[in-house]
């Protein structure tokens, strides 16, 4: 059997050791001290635009910061297992999105068809993407590991195809939705706007998912073995360690959280065949601007693209109704947002704001 770590990046677990709380502190501040005078200049701006547009609509400000923060965190989910993936076994895994879509739809058949709560779609469904990601591991993925990268990414979007085309013939093409828990449909009053009581909770659940994964890495005995096996594979293997195995298990947890995070955004907003495709190219683009390799990187990654998606059509709407030019209004830019975000990104440091130095240089 191939050993997926003779594939990967050393750099891949950075910021995952007991230290990571400090050296991701550490990180911050040296990002900061790094930041020429105009940088500077435009983070002041951005902090004075951000502060007008809350003068202008508080509830609209909050409103949309707290919606930037559960999409945010949503992508974070994603963009976790994705990141653990790719840096232990070296696979572009485009088949997350599927996944994740998974997750989704796994949760609509516990709740909706099936007639349970959805404190039980929440477990039922990513135990069992994370099945299905062991499946998609063991029959397809362990026998292309030392193969060319594209090859790895061919199988894994043939994989997608099929498992959309999979829920087409089970579930259909029709959008479709589940209710939440009566505990989770009412609201929080913020004085200047109410807050869904089902993002707040979303927030703390992908909060906790964090949480769980940076102290299974860091503080546990398996997570010692697997950065071990990342550093020097042949040396841990020797002293008797199953690296495979724990490789497989780091897939089928990285399956299980996209599902978890499935499971949250169906909830809140329906599911769809096209939701897997649209999110995984968004977590892509959360790696990136994070560092690939860098969980404590795809964690502000994606919370700042959720934030920018959120709050620039807000801030441009403040702009517009402040000076009367109507061009600041710009129709469709929520979309575009990401990727803009990628760009400036990557123009000012093409590792991404915390990925190793000479990595993507």
């Amino acid at each position: 059997m191939t050993r997926p770590a003779a594939r990967c990046n050393r750099s891949v677990m950075n910021g995952n050791d007991p230290s990571f709380a400090r050296e991701a502190t550490d990180a911050v501040r040296g990002r900061l001290g790094s930041l020429t005078p105009a940088a500077w200049a435009l983070l002041v701006i951005s902090l004075a635009v951000l502060a007008f547009a809350f003068a202008v609509r508080p509830g609209l400000f909050v409103d949309n910061a707290i919606g930037g923060l559960v999409y945010g965190m949503i992508l974070v989910m994603i963009a976790l297992g994705l990141s653990l993936i790719l840096g232990l076994m070296g696979v572009v895994n485009f088949a997350h999105g599927a996944l994740f879509m998974l997750g989704a739809y796994f949760a609509y058949q516990v709740v909706g068809a099936m007639g349970l709560s959805f404190w039980a779609a929440l477990v039922v469904a990513p135990v069992a993407v994370g099945a299905v990601g062991l499946a998609m591991e063991v029959t397809v993925l362990r026998r292309i590991y030392d193969q060319d990268p594209i090859i790895g990414l061919l199988a894994t979007f043939g994989l997608t195809l099929m498992v959309q085309e999979a829920v087409r013939a089970v579930w259909g093409a029709a959008p479709l939705g589940f209710d939440v828990p009566r505990a989770l449909q009412g609201g929080t009053d913020l004085g200047v706007t109410t807050v869904g009581t089902f993002r707040i909770f979303t927030v703390l659940v992908a909060t906790v998912a964090v949480v769980a994964v940076y102290l299974l890495i860091s503080r546990t005995d398996f997570g010692l073995t697997v950065r071990a096996g990342v550093q020097d594979d042949e040396m841990t293997e020797f002293l008797g360690v199953d690296l495979p195995l724990r490789f497989t298990a780091m897939f089928c947890l990285g399956a299980a959280i996209a599902g978890l995070g499935g499971v949250l955004r169906a909830a809140e907003s329906g599911l769809g065949t096209g939701m897997g495709q649209t999110f995984v190219i968004l977590a892509f683009v959360v790696v990136v601007v994070g560092g690939v390799g860098s969980l404590f990187g795809s964690v502000v990654s994606g919370i700042l693209i959720g934030e920018a998606t959120f709050m620039t059509p807000v801030v441009l709407t403040a702009l517009s109704a402040a000076t009367g030019v109507a061009a600041f209004d710009v129709s469709g830019i929520q979309g575009l947002v990401p990727y803009l975000v990628m760009i400036t990104v990557l123009l000012v440091r093409p590792r991404g704001l915390f990925g190793e130095e000479g990595l993507m240089e």
